[in-house]
């Protein structure tokens, strides 16, 4: 986990106008720096940075923030990836802690993507001995040509070669002083059984993964043929993919995304497909908003870094049995997205890579003309398919009560009540039953899910000591109660990596009644929700930037607790009990107050949408005050500015009352 004392010199010491200037054309305007805004579309500038706080502010969408704020939304980046990031390029060195503020010792990442630098640059250096080479290059360059790839896409991904010749790349590798334990760390060597280091791509086409434009944190290799002996190719993977390090979560990585985001901020779409060889396949035919997912089905930690930069992911399966299969499983892991998905299905035998070269240049207009599906509407045929009924053939009483059921236990999760509501009207009437049945059905599914994971009425925390219970006001503590399932825990564990990262060393935790009403209302729905929601605040720009580092540091250790246990445990019961124990007697109290306010018919989900709200509030009236300011101080602006500038403040204050009147 990150000190809080380092993300306020990352606030501090990066570069605000250097940073926004990568992709903002700047201008000086008296004190401040001025340029068309990167978060919504203009023709004339409004956004501006001061320097001097290094902070900015948009006069047509109110956008305001710091240097982390900036990097979280211009580069779809978590917070603490933003700060890792923000550290590396400025020379930052970054205090971690282990536990509950206790300094230890931490993984050198900045070491490990050194390494993968390197590794980069060998395997770029040996692409080029392709170019009038003999032997296994002589075989390389008629892949490459064979494959269609051009010199523009070799260079944009930056793809190279790995050699046949075993240690190599080690070699290189320990040249530029990495010892063999970052390299296995790095994910580039295994291990024999004679304890020697060997490469893990030989002989491969090698694809880097990047998570930025600067930073590398895995490969991706691509089986040549001809160049093994037939029976060790046939033994040996197409594909091949680094394994899981720090650096390197497959969860939450995808592949060309710095290739792909600026088109995806421009079109608000996404296309999403499998290999590395679609990604590039369909970049050289013009579509330039395309990303992979790294060697795993779509999680929904993949989704969730698209919000804000899109409104709609479109993924691309193939048009058999398998390719609809995995269409019907990603509807599980989407139920809560916060954007659309739909299912792309291409000819059957296509994939991605065949049908861009396929079609050239009208590969854009073609992708756009594919058959589409909502996902609810492929998971319901996947039940057809599971009970053995055709698409045309009506399922006797008992499959239908089997089928009901199953599609009511998995609506159930949608914590939307709108979208809930949507996909039980569109899902009745795929599987021909009753709306208000279904929506029965579901309702006790969602009962029973909630009984079952609270273990229905919650045991009290009888273990806490007696002197805090007593002075979090008496009574009963609530259990753990809705914990989260396996597959949420591991998710929110990979994608949290080091969340903990607004922890303070040596600082001491405020009661929870000197924290805002709003921290408040954002652990009481965290406390609830938990797994389904946690990510959600640690990718919301403005809820990082606003929550108190006590709020922040108590979501990022019950998450860890959440992802290190079994849900229900006995181990995470107790895990629970120590953190509030040592967050103090209030947070006893926050944790039980949570459950009654829940009890009382609270929809968690809206107050935490309603803090949400308010907390935009804030930072639009903020924003707005900061914008008075800095008409008052630019001297060269002319009136016609002025009025300009003017204007978009009443707008924004007008658009902000109306907010409030809504919200109301």
């Amino acid at each position: 986990m990150i000190s809080q004392e380092s993300i306020e010199r990352v606030k501090a010491e990066a570069n605000l106008v250097e940073v926004v200037g990568e992709t903002v054309q700047l201008r000086r305007a008296g004190m401040y720096y001025s340029g068309l805004c990167p978060f919504h579309g203009e023709k004339s500038p409004s956004f501006f940075v001061k320097e001097a706080t290094n902070t900015y502010t948009c006069f047509g969408c109110g956008a305001s923030g710091n240097v982390i704020s900036f990097v979280m939304g211009t580069r779809a980046m978590t917070f603490p990836d933003a700060v890792e990031y923000l550290a590396s390029r400025f020379k930052i060195e970054l205090k971690r802690e282990n536990g509950r503020g206790k300094v230890g010792p931490s993984i050198d990442k900045e070491k490990l993507y050194a390494i993968s630098k390197h590794a980069f640059l060998y395997f770029r250096r040996s692409l080029q001995k392709v170019k009038g080479g003999t032997g296994e290059f002589e075989k390389v360059g008629a892949y490459l040509r064979k494959r269609g790839l051009t010199a523009d896409a070799i260079n944009e991904f930056g793809i190279g070669y790995s050699p046949l010749q075993r240690g190599e790349l080690l070699a290189a590798l320990r040249k530029e002083g990495a010892d063999d334990a970052s390299i296995l760390q790095a994910g580039l060597a295994r291990r024999s059984q004679s304890g020697e280091l060997y490469e893990l791509f030989r002989g491969r086409l090698i694809f880097p993964i990047h998570i930025d434009s600067q930073r590398i944190v895995a490969f991706g290799g691509r089986l040549i043929p001809g160049l093994l002996d037939p029976e060790q190719e046939a033994q040996a993977p197409k594909y091949l993919n680094s394994p899981e390090s720090p650096l390197y979560q497959k969860s939450r990585t995808v592949y060309g995304f710095p290739q792909a985001i600026d088109e995806i901020r421009a079109t608000k779409e996404v296309y999403v497909v499998e290999g590395y060889m679609d990604v590039v396949g369909l970049w050289m035919a013009g579509v330039r908003n395309s990303v992979a997912c790294c060697g795993t089905a779509i999680t929904e930690q993949h989704i969730k870094r698209f919000a804000g930069l899109c409104s709609r992911m479109n993924m691309l399966f193939d048009g058999d049995s398998p390719g609809r299969g995995a269409a019907a499983k990603s509807f599980l892991v989407s139920r809560n997205a916060p954007v659309d998905l739909a299912a792309c299905f291409l000819p059957e035998g296509a994939d991605p890579d065949d049908f861009a070269r396929g079609c050239g240049d009208a590969t854009p207009q073609a992708l756009k003309e594919l058959p589409r599906a909502e996902l609810i509407d492929v998971y319901v045929e996947s039940l057809f398919i599971k009970y053995g009924c055709g698409s045309g053939e009506k399922p006797g009483a008992n499959l239908l009560g089997k089928m009901a059921d199953e599609l009511a236990k998995a609506i159930a999760p949608v914590l939307s009540e709108v979208s809930r509501t949507a996909l039980i009207t569109r899902a009745s009437r795929r599987l021909g039953i009753d709306n208000q049945q279904l929506t029965k059905m579901v309702g006790a599914a969602q009962g029973n899910s909630e009984g079952g994971r609270s273990g229905g009425s919650s045991p009290s925390y009888s273990t806490l000591q007696q002197d805090r219970a007593s002075q979090a006001g008496g009574g009963e503590s609530q259990s753990l109660g809705g914990g989260t399932s396996r597959s949420t825990r591991e998710g929110v564990s990979a994608f949290e990596g080091e969340l903990r990262s607004n922890q303070i060393s040596e600082f001491r935790i405020r009661p929870v009644d000197k924290l805002p009403p709003v921290d408040c209302d954002i652990m009481r729905a965290v406390i609830i929700l938990k797994g389904a929601l946690i990510p959600d605040v640690f990718q919301n720009i403005e809820l990082c930037d606003a929550l108190q580092p006590e709020t922040l540091r108590f979501v990022s250790e019950l998450s860890e607790v959440l992802s290190q246990y079994n849900e229900g445990s006995t181990e995470q019961r107790e895990a629970v009990k120590e953190l509030l124990t040592a967050f103090g007697p209030s947070w006893i109290a926050l944790w039980k107050g949570a459950f009654d306010r829940q009890k009382s018919g609270i929809d968690m989900k809206q107050v935490f949408l309603g803090s949400v709200e308010r907390i935009a509030d804030l930072r639009m009236t903020a924003s707005i005050a900061e914008q008075h300011k800095i008409l008052q101080n630019l001297p060269e602006a002319s009136e016609e500015e002025r009025l300009v500038y003017a204007e978009q403040i009443r707008k924004l204050s007008v658009s902000r009352q109306k907010g409030k009147m809504g919200a109301a």
